[in-house]
């Protein structure tokens, strides 16, 4: 008998060491619409540009994904993590925009052999899940300031605070929401920045200032109550396998 409860003590730890949730890694990701008026003109500005390291607030700066259930904690998911640091992964997405833009004629994240005529910096206040009872949101803010190489002064500030909601708790959902976020605001930033740029050239302005994107109108006031406890997540919500398997 002694035998026969040791076999089935030890397929119970088996079993529930199998069970142990995968990690899994996301990455914001949108398409770079470039239509054929834009890939065939020149730059608009050519010049160069430089893409400053983006600073990030202490709390976002881990792989652990963050979500909130009450403005007065922080919570990281174990499973659940950017394939790399926010700021570095934002930093690779402004860049890869600006460049399908074509709005410089460089657009680097090194200095090179040549100075930069202007740099773009930036800071990611906050990229989390945001969840509120019921409701759950993909919670983006960044701040960005350009400024001139030569004197380092600087030309242009925005910032911007946005939730994107969505209707059903899954991560993939709200890493989408936190995509179509930014991919609005790099609208607005581009415009702007060829606005900013051609004043300080004493050019014409080209681009026109996309109308502005809406959020959910309930995401900025809505009630934070304790939301249901979360559950692993399923094999569809998988970026990027772990190469290491369960843990």
């Amino acid at each position: 008998m002694r035998n026969v409860a040791l076999v089935v003590l030890a397929v119970l730890v088996a079993a529930g060491c199998g069970a142990a949730p995968q990690k899994r890694y996301f990455t914001l990701s949108y398409p770079l619409m470039s239509d054929r008026v834009t890939e065939s003109r020149p730059p608009l500005h050519p010049v160069k540009m430089r893409i400053k390291p983006f600073r990030v607030s202490l709390p976002y700066d881990r792989p652990q994904m963050v979500y909130r259930q009450s403005p007065f904690e922080f919570n990281y998911d174990p499973y659940r993590l950017w394939a790399s640091k926010p700021q570095q992964m934002l930093r690779e997405l402004v860049e890869e925009h600006l460049v399908a833009a074509r709005l410089m004629g460089e657009v680097t994240r090194d200095f090179g052999d040549q100075s930069p005529a202007y740099e773009l910096g930036a800071e990611v206040l906050a990229i989390e899940e945001y969840d509120a009872g019921d409701a759950w949101y993909g919670h983006l803010a960044m701040r960005f300031d350009l400024i001139r190489f030569s004197d380092q002064r600087v030309l242009w500030h925005y910032e911007f605070d946005r939730k994107g909601r969505v209707h059903e708790q899954r991560q993939v959902y709200i890493v989408r929401a936190l995509s179509e976020i930014l991919r609005d605001e790099m609208k607005v930033v581009t415009a702007e920045l060829d606005r900013i740029i051609s004043q300080d050239r004493g050019v014409p302005v080209t681009l026109s200032m996309p109308a502005p994107a809406q959020d959910n109108p309930s995401a900025a006031t809505a009630p934070v109550t304790p939301a249901p406890a979360r559950s692993p997540a399923s094999t569809d919500e998988l970026i990027v396998p772990d190469e290491g398997g369960t843990r």
